[in-house]
């Protein structure tokens, strides 16, 4: 067994604790030279130590082990520059939304004791209106892409039909938990007569309600006003709550539009409290 070395000499010459090295054993990332068949010692060659090398500052740079197999097993360099490219753009899209929190930290910082201004509420009657919908599960993370090829879809499936909108999109939060694993979220268009169901797109419709509602200007980061704003018109009001909140998108993201420019309807059925609640509006008291 000349030139090779127990384990313990081998993580201490490649900064490799036992236990890694063991599990990349496990894994097939490296895998020792030589393993005792009666007592299952492991056994490195010096020849190793550039593979171990490359596999330690691989896991500096967090590349998940998956794609440091796929480096290590790939024939070309191309493939391997591929994976790690594909890392770097992760890496890059993590870092700039680390900046975008810390931009908004900073503001929150340099206002420890600001409270939003209150919104305009007002309430309105929306009679029963057919609609087009598509349902959606996400995490609360991955919302607005979800929510962006959501609608890409339905306003496909209408386009497919010949159907146009009869108004605003909008949105349903059929589950207010948002530290539940997955929200669940109804995405709807008004139109003049239900479309045609396919494996995308359903028929739908809004039930005719009374509506708590407030309009936000700007980006959807800033919501939160809006909805607290909601909360406190209920409860100076004495209403109580009697559906979903939904959200109407009457100045959508689009190409040339500012966030400045954006506008959001956020609405919350409600009832009064003297009105007797209906079966459906039992949970959402």
């Amino acid at each position: 067994m000349t030139g090779l070395m127990p384990i313990g000499v081998f993580a201490r010459a490649t900064r490799l604790s036992v236990r890694v090295l063991r599990n990349y054993d496990r894994l097939g990332l490296l895998v020792p030279a030589w393993v005792d068949p009666d007592t299952g010692y492991r056994r490195y060659s010096v020849d190793q130590f550039p593979r171990a090398g490359l596999v330690r500052r691989l896991r500096e740079l967090e590349v998940p082990l998956p794609e440091i197999a796929e480096i290590l097993a790939a024939d070309t360099p191309e493939r391997a520059r591929a994976v790690i490219e594909r890392h770097r753009e992760r890496v890059a899209a993590r870092a700039a939304r680390l900046d975008e929190i810390a931009e908004r930290l900073g503001a929150v910082l340099s206002e420890p004791g600001r409270v939003p201004g209150w919104l305009h509420v007002y309430e309105r009657w929306r009679g029963a209106q057919p609609t087009a919908r598509v349902l959606v599960r996400t995490p609360l993370s991955g919302l607005a892409e979800t929510l962006a090829s959501g609608f890409a879809r339905l306003f496909a499936g209408l386009a497919e039909q010949g159907i146009a909108p009869a108004g605003p999109p909008g949105t349903r939060y059929l589950s207010d938990d948002l530290d539940a694993p997955e929200l669940e979220v109804e995405l709807f268009a008004p139109v003049a007569h239900p479309p045609r169901p396919t494996a995308t797109m359903a028929a739908g419709e809004l039930a005719g309600c009374l509506l708590a509602a407030t309009v936000h200007e700007g980006r959807y980061e800033d919501i939160e006003t809006p909805y607290r704003s909601l909360g406190r018109w209920i409860a100076e009001q004495d209403r109580v709550l009697a559906g979903p909140a939904e959200e109407r998108y009457l100045v959508p993201p689009a190409r040339g539009v500012p966030t400045t420019a954006l506008r959001t309807e956020i609405a919350w059925p409600v009832r009064s409290r003297s009105v007797p609640p209906r079966p459906a509006d039992q949970e959402a008291k």
